[in-house]
């Protein structure tokens, strides 16, 4: 059987060696970059089956090349592991919007590293869209704050369990769904026109107690992704208990 082939992209050398090490005792064969622009030309070239992603990289970082990646016909489908120093949620939520797969944090625990590249190389073998949803609900699930994803008409793509029921949503079907509708019946520090209209990337507001059903305030931070002609292609909601 042929090895995985496992692309690592990162500044530090030092981070590189250790990776190699620890991924070649394992029968990968690994190839190396050190800045986004060369992680994106190797990615192309050779077809990698993975892709160990530093955040912080030179040149481009590692969100706008998990976006171009994502955005190539080439090399859209192949898993994305960001490495990351940082331990901010909101990070890896900008990370699954660049179409990150899973995440791993520095110091590297072998045991953790290895575990979640393999089991991404294992899922490579479900179909596209079915291996997409998995991840993404897996990571969704772990979070202890209330996350829900929409499409740029606030239709839901995703949504984790904490939301639901910070938002009061029953349904067991989600998909599809209106997010505004919801906001709408719920007594908010800004309103939806407000929050319909904005033009800022990141906007934060409260969801205010209103009824028994609603005895406890919550702070929402809503985040719209704006492509090149500044069409709203998605929104993300992150919700925490107040």
């Amino acid at each position: 059987m042929n090895k995985a082939k496992i692309l690592v992209a990162d500044d530090i050398k030092q981070n590189v060696k250790l990776l190699r090490v620890i991924l070649t005792a394992s029968e990968f064969d690994v190839i190396e970059a050190y800045d986004g622009e060369e992680a994106l030309e190797k990615a192309k070239s050779e077809n990698p089956d993975l892709i160990l992603l530093d955040i912080m990289t030179p040149k481009l970082t590692g969100y706008e090349v998990c976006q171009q990646l994502r955005a190539n016909g080439t090399t859209k489908s192949i898993p994305i592991v960001m490495i990351t120093a940082l331990h901010e949620m909101d990070d890896r939520i900008k990370g699954i919007e660049a179409g990150a797969d899973d995440f791993i944090s520095k110091p590297f625990n072998k045991t953790e590293l290895l575990a979640r590249v393999k089991a991404l190389l294992r899922m490579r073998r479900i179909p596209a869209k079915e291996e997409e949803t998995n991840v993404l609900e897996s990571i969704l699930s772990e979070l202890e704050e209330g996350v829900v994803v929409t499409d740029g008409q606030w239709k839901i793509t995703h949504i984790n369990q904490t939301a639901k029921e910070l938002l009061n949503i029953h349904e067991t079907d989600t998909e599809n769904l209106d997010l505004m509708q919801y906001l709408s019946r719920m007594n908010l520090s800004l309103s939806t026109d407000t929050l319909t209209n904005i033009r800022e990337k990141t906007t934060d507001f409260q969801i205010l107690p209103s009824t028994i059903q609603r005895p406890f305030p919550s702070s929402a931070r809503m985040t719209k992704i704006f492509d090149d002609g500044g069409n709203i292609t998605g929104i993300t909601l992150v919700l925490r208990k107040t």
